[in-house]
């Protein structure tokens, strides 16, 4: 199927955004990005509004459409709600979980812990989102996985603007692991405690960012 304009320019916007290519609090040009992907603001526009929906992008009047900034308070909001509804997800995809996508998420894990390999991912390529994403696709509730996109957008933006010290995402690597032995294991209350405790793990990280530089720059 034929990618659409809307879809290009989404895409083009979304990894610039997520990427922190644009940051925080910048205008974005609605023009200007007509103009590098060859089109009529039309399907730019159409995909702003998307953006706007996810909270990447906010539109106000006179100023123009800016980039959504980031505080400590939305990374709270946004990982108390995957604490409501990640352990929920876990239980509906018991059933339709796939053993040989979950071993090739373990094998992925114990490679970058075995290489030290701490390096970034790709926007599209981000291991963490992929891995959430993938209970939330297999419980098959669309409403659900419109929101954890939203969600784990927040999450990926703030990981790949900070620098985080390679032992925490290590660290990450290995609660995925348990995350994966209790759904190999179909061992959901296992799997649920893993979840909090990777969300747990992960709000304290956020805490001690914003304790330090990067207070300085996001709202």
């Amino acid at each position: 199927m034929a990618t659409s304009k809307r879809e290009v320019a989404y895409e083009y916007l979304r990894e610039k955004i997520v990427c922190c290519e644009l940051k925080p609090g910048d205008v974005l040009d609605e023009k200007g990005v007509a103009a590098d992907l060859h089109c009529s603001r039309t399907p730019v526009r159409e995909a702003i509004n998307q953006l706007v929906e996810e909270h990447l992008v906010q539109i106000f009047p006179r100023k123009g459409i800016i980039v959504t900034q980031i505080s400590l308070s939305s990374l709270n909001d946004m990982l108390d709600c995957r604490s409501l509804i990640e352990p929920y997800l876990l239980h509906q995809s018991m059933r339709g979980l796939n053993d040989e996508k979950l071993l090739e998420f373990k094998r992925i894990q114990e490679q970058r812990i075995a290489d030290r390999n701490a390096a970034a991912d790709s926007s599209m390529r981000d291991f963490d989102f992929n891995f959430h994403m993938y209970f939330a696709e297999t419980a098959g509730n669309q409403y659900l996985t419109n929101l954890m996109k939203t969600l784990l957008s927040l999450n990926q933006r703030t990981r790949f603007f900070s620098s985080w010290d390679d032992s925490r995402i290590l660290e990450s690597f290995r609660e995925h692991i348990d995350i994966i032995d209790a759904a190999l294991n179909r061992d959901e209350e296992a799997g649920v405690r893993a979840m909090r405790n990777h969300l747990e793990k992960t709000r304290e990280s956020y805490i001690r960012l914003f304790s330090g530089h990067v207070q300085n720059y996001f709202a």
